[in-house]
């Protein structure tokens, strides 16, 4: 997992957490201690509890290209009157769609040590931030892979749906099983 300045983690082999404060090398970070205490940590030995918030990537805007305006007055003087002839629309099915895969096993490289509630939440900040995702992108579906386990994950998910008015069905069987839910966003 890649963490980055001013991330809030957590230990997995022991109690307690802190806020990256320097990225020593892909492997190690320095984290500062609740209680003020900066030691160096291995990646493999932290948990992500919350990401900072870090300002977007700039948008580079493409060159426009210069119009000569003395070629488009000479293309209409020389313009025929053929009747014009409808193009067709480039392919696009309006079907914007996002999948997330909520097993533990995708979202962290080592959840060992982690309890199931630990475990559950970080799925679970996965999920809205996905969901506020493809909201702010006007998807018009989200497929959430939650698995079949013991259904907690799968409840979890559909109160946070529950909670926001959104509609939600069951995946499809032939494609995940019992283990997904199918959101419409749009």
């Amino acid at each position: 997992m890649k963490f980055g300045i001013g991330d809030k983690v957590g230990f997995l082999n022991e109690k307690g957490g802190g806020i990256v404060n320097k990225i020593i090398n892909k492997k190690m970070v320095e984290v500062t201690m609740d209680d003020g205490f900066v030691f160096p940590y291995a990646v493999t030995d932290l948990f992500m509890i919350e990401a900072a918030v870090r300002a977007p990537e700039p948008i580079i805007e493409p060159e426009v290209e210069k119009i000569d305006v003395s070629k488009l007055f000479r293309q209409k003087l020389n313009h025929s009157d053929k009747p014009k002839k409808s193009k067709p629309h480039a392919q696009n099915n309006g079907m914007l769609e996002m999948e997330i895969n909520l097993h533990i096993e995708e979202l962290l490289d080592n959840y060992s040590g982690m309890s199931n509630a630990e475990i559950i939440q970080v799925q679970l900040r996965h999920f809205q931030k996905a969901l506020d995702k493809a909201v702010a992108g006007r998807y018009k579906k989200l497929v959430v892979i939650h698995g079949v386990g013991n259904g907690r994950l799968k409840h979890e998910v559909r109160a946070i749906l529950d909670n926001e008015e959104i509609r939600y069905y069951d995946g499809s069987y032939a494609k995940y099983g019992y283990g997904a839910t199918e959101v419409v966003l749009g």
